[in-house]
This record gives structure tokens, sequence and C-alpha cells, in this order.
């Protein structure tokens, strides 16, 4: 997810089981304002860490900060979103007020916290949620969500576009890394469940600048999902609202029929992408036709990093995956957030029919079975060619309580001959675990990965225990499994907008961490508060000057 997966539905009449928004008079439904809401100064008092370690505030009273990396001379680079959820103006107290949130751009902070420079102010058109920084070369890449990625060479460096029309969707550029010659980079898979369905998507009737370069001529240059293999279809459609069926992996109202073959794009979508450096051309680009697919299966890849070198996992990518929502016609429920590792070249995590360790067809992703009725089928809207598709009952019979049939039909008809690899690790559903880094023993860790959790915005329901903000611990065992622990959470469960007065000044929404280059400090990423409200007809506040760099020093003592 990173904080941008639901934003182009965010119009959907989705609503969420918000107590706790209320209860803290956020906005009044009948004056169709939200009351302004004002930062909170961070206190690292409200935070818990384990012994040995000490947390600070590095730098404090940003907008929107999304990521963070480190360059060769200690310096913070901070990827700023901008205001991506509004209100970008509201009424209060009979007037407008602008919400003054600026666009997205790069701030940059020495290691001690001194701000040296704002860098693509009024340059990047859409939102960043993620940047990284590459020794091999000393640049600093800067994907821009939509489209596009940029390089910098230092502070003082010129703001180069490298690439271009990638995939537009929901998910779209996410986490980039380099390891020996290559840069790696998430390009997300842009539908929701292998669907430009407009039903539930905003986007499925533009046209795709990466489709008026690729695919089949003769269909519509539209959005939808690029795939990595070559694809033979079920014959998945879904009839939307406005009566046209559409096909999986096809532009909207392009019907599929069982045995046609979808053929693979590069790039594509769900993957982890890679160019070779020296593969940029005299205009400074790098072409489509350079790039490699070098794992594939994914939703929307938010951390994507190679381990440390030196230790049994420097050949390793760690990728963290954003699951599912149960949305739209082939609706997949329990989706869960994911953390893979990648040991080769050419594996498959299986998206869009295998979530996490199981194919959807597991009853897990349904939570509603079919008991036969002919008036309540599951899935009105999905279709097998032309025909409505309704699962069919097995010839035995259970207890009327566990009656029934559960799961979600397939798009690929042709698994892939070289299998599927599970992720290593499963998390709260729809709460995602963004931004990762790989801590070594100069933190008082070995073998182990820190995960930032963002939480949850239009997806819910929440758990019966919130499980985000939070850094989480996860440390790969000797011979083999995994275990995991809160490294950084409030003091009180659950995100600083919604504590009891006494106890704010925490943690909001972790959204990236990153480690110094002495590997003795971590830089935790807070995008600020993010109020939600679905009473409101604006139902998020992004509340200015709420965004935090925190510091987490190991002190070993």
């Amino acid at each position: 997810m990173r904080i941008l997966r639901i934003v182009t539905t965010v119009v959907a009449a989705v609503l969420l089981s918000a107590p706790l928004a209320w209860t803290q008079n956020a906005g009044t439904g009948k004056s169709g304002g939200w009351v302004p809401r004002t930062a909170v100064t961070p206190d690292p008092g409200k935070i818990m860490v384990p012994k040995g370690y000490k947390v600070e505030v590095f730098t404090a009273g940003l907008d929107t900060p999304s990521s963070a990396t480190v360059d060769r001379e200690g310096n913070v680079w901070v990827a700023i979103s901008g205001n991506l959820f509004g209100p970008f103006e509201y009424e209060y107290g009979g007037q407008r007020i602008k919400n003054p949130i600026p666009g997205p751009h790069v701030k940059v902070f020495d290691k001690d916290g001194k701000h040296l420079k704002d860098i693509g102010v009024g340059k990047f058109g859409f939102v960043m949620n993620t940047i990284g920084y590459c020794p091999e070369n000393n640049k600093v890449y800067v994907p821009e969500y939509s489209k596009h990625i940029w390089e910098i060479s230092g502070v003082n460096g010129e703001l180069r576009k490298i690439i271009t029309n990638l995939p537009i969707g929901d998910h779209q550029i996410g986490g980039i890394s380099c390891r020996d010659g290559y840069i790696y980079w998430g390009q997300g898979f842009p539908s929701n469940s292998g669907f430009a369905d407009p039903d539930n998507h905003g986007w499925t009737a533009e046209i795709d600048p990466f489709w008026e370069k690729h695919g089949d001529p003769a269909l519509p240059k539209t959005a939808r999902d690029p795939v990595c293999r070559d694809i033979v279809h079920t014959g998945l459609n879904v009839r939307s609202t406005d009566g046209r069926l559409t096909g999986a992996l096809l532009p909207a109202g392009v019907p599929a029929k069982p045995g046609m073959t979808i053929k693979a794009q590069v790039p594509c979508g769900g993957s982890v992408m890679r160019v070779k450096i020296d593969k940029q051309g005299p205009d400074g680009m790098y072409k489509h036709e350079d790039m490699e697919v070098y794992a594939m299966g994914f939703r929307n890849q938010s951390g994507v990093k190679f381990g440390p070198k030196g230790s049994r996992f420097e050949k390793a990518l760690a990728v963290s995956d954003n699951g599912v929502n149960d949305l739209g016609h082939r609706r997949i429920a329990n989706g869960a957030e994911k953390l893979w590792i990648v040991t080769e070249k050419g594996q498959d995590a299986g998206f869009p029919d295998k979530e996490g360790m199981n194919f959807v067809t597991n009853k897990r992703f349904s939570l509603k079975a079919f008991n036969g009725s002919k008036i309540d089928t599951p899935y009105p809207n999905l279709y097998i060619g032309d025909k409505p598709w309704v699962p069919e009952m097995p010839p035995y019979r259970f207890p009327p309580h566990v009656e029934g049939i559960r799961g979600v039909p397939l798009i690929v008809a042709n698994p892939n001959p070289s299998g599927y690899i599970n992720p290593v690790l499963e998390w709260d559903t729809n709460n995602p675990m963004d931004g990762i880094a790989w801590g070594d023993e100069r933190y008082g860790a070995k073998d182990t990965i820190f995960a930032a959790i963002f939480g949850i915005i239009d997806n819910g329901p929440e758990s019966l225990v919130p499980t985000w903000p939070a850094v989480v611990r996860i440390e790969f065992l000797q011979p083999a499994g995994v275990k995991w622990s809160y490294f950084m959470r409030n003091r009180e469960p659950g995100p600083n907008a919604y504590q009891k007065p006494e106890n704010r000044g925490g943690l909001e929404r972790t959204n990236d961490v990153v480690f110094a280059n002495d590997g003795k400090t971590m830089y935790v990423v807070d995008y600020g508060e993010l109020y939600i409200d679905y009473s409101m007809p604006s139902p998020f506040f992004t509340t200015p000057r709420s965004g935090v760099i925190w510091k987490v020093t190991y002190t070993g003592q």
C-alpha cells in the first residue's frame, strides 16, 4: 500500500466503522466542514523501544514525509508526498480555508538535522512514496509515483528524468534499490484483483502512454494490468453496472474467452524490475526493452531491499507487499500484508490468483459461503465467458452451520511450471507493512529486517487490538523460520491522533525506516496525522506540519 493505494477509489461509498473518529469532534456533517486540526508537539517519551535504544526527534514540523534515504555524506533525503488525501480546502466558521500543505518535493537535511535544501519544488506532477540512494554510483533515485523515475547526483546536482511511461493504475512505482550494477524497483500491479473494473477504479477509461507503446494494437489503449509471463485465460469476466463485460487483464469493456492468451509485457505489473545502470542512453533515459523482470506475482511492493553485504542474505531481496482489498466484483477477503524473500531471478509470488500462502480458491478468501441457493449466488457479476459463474456444490453435505463452499475463481489457466514462492511473514489484513531496512550487529541485530506499519485508511475493519503505527522487528532464525516482535510503538496502542490528550505526542503513521551510515542510528519516517471520518463530505484531514523524522539510536545499555 504505501500511502497511495486507495486514493483513486476513495470516491466509492466506503463506510468505516470509526467510532474513534467521531469521539474527537473532528468535524460536523451539518456544516459540511472540518474543525481545523493542528499538529501536536512530538514527545519521544510517549514511545516504547527495547532496552538499549534511545528515541529522539531528528526533525519535525514536516508536511507529509513518506520515505527517506541516506547518502554517502550522511545527509538524510526525505520524500514529501504532498497533500494526497485532502482536504485541499474546507469550510469553517463561514469561510473557505485552504490547507497549506505544499506540493511534492524532496527535503535534504545534514546528519545533525539542519535543513540544507529543497529539491524538485514545482517539478513533480504527482506524489512520491519512496526514495533510494545507490552507493555504487552515488546517485539518489526519486520515483514520481505516476509513471516516472528521476535521478540526482549530490545535493547540488541536476534532477534528471531517467524512466518514463510506466503503467498507470492504483499501484505504480514502489520501493527502489540497487545492487551489482543494476537498478531495482517495485512495479505495482495496477488493479486491485486483476480487473480494469469501472465500478472499482477511476482510471479505466484513461489512455495509458504505456499501452500506446505496448500490447495488441487492435485493443484499446486504456489502462489495465500488464502480465509478466504469457497467461492462458480461464475466461473470467466481470459485468459492471454499465452492462459491459470486462475480462481479467484486459481493457475495460473487452471480454475474455476461455483459452485465450494474454501476452507478457516488459515492464510488467506486480513485478520487481531491473535495468543495468550502464544501459542509460545519450539522452539520459532507460528504454523499456533494456529492462528485465527479476521477480513477479506481487501486488503493491512498498519495500525492495537487498540484505547486507557479507551476510547470508547478501543476494536475497526482501520485498514488502500490500495485500488485496475486499472490493470490486472479484472480491477477495482477508488479504494479508506480506514480507517475501526473493533468492533468484524469475521467482513468482502468484498474484492475482495467489494471495500470500494460498490460492484465492481457498475458503479463507471468501467471507460468505455459497450453499446452493439460486437466489443467492455469491458473485452475481462474475462470468466465465458470457455465462454467469456459479460454483458447483459438492456431492457430500455438512451440518447447516458449515455447509456450502467458499473461495474465489481463478484468472490463470496455466500455472507457472516453475512453481511459486511463499512469504516469510504475513501481517494484519489491510494494515500495510511499508518501508523496510536490514539491520546488522552494529544495531544489536543480525539477519534482521525492520518494517514500518502505516495503518488502515479506508479498508478496515480494524483488529480488536490496534497493530499500528509501529516498527516491527523480524529476525531470521537458524536453521529456518522467523520471529517477529514490536520494536517501536506508542505506549498506548493506536495512532497518536486518536489518543487521549495526555497520551498524545507519539507515533502517527510510520511509513519508512532507513539506517545512517554508522549502522547505529535508525531514522523512522512518520507521515503525520491523517485523520479519518467517513461521516464528513471529505473523509480525510491531512494535518499540516504534523510529520516527524524520529531517530532511534542503539546505545547497548
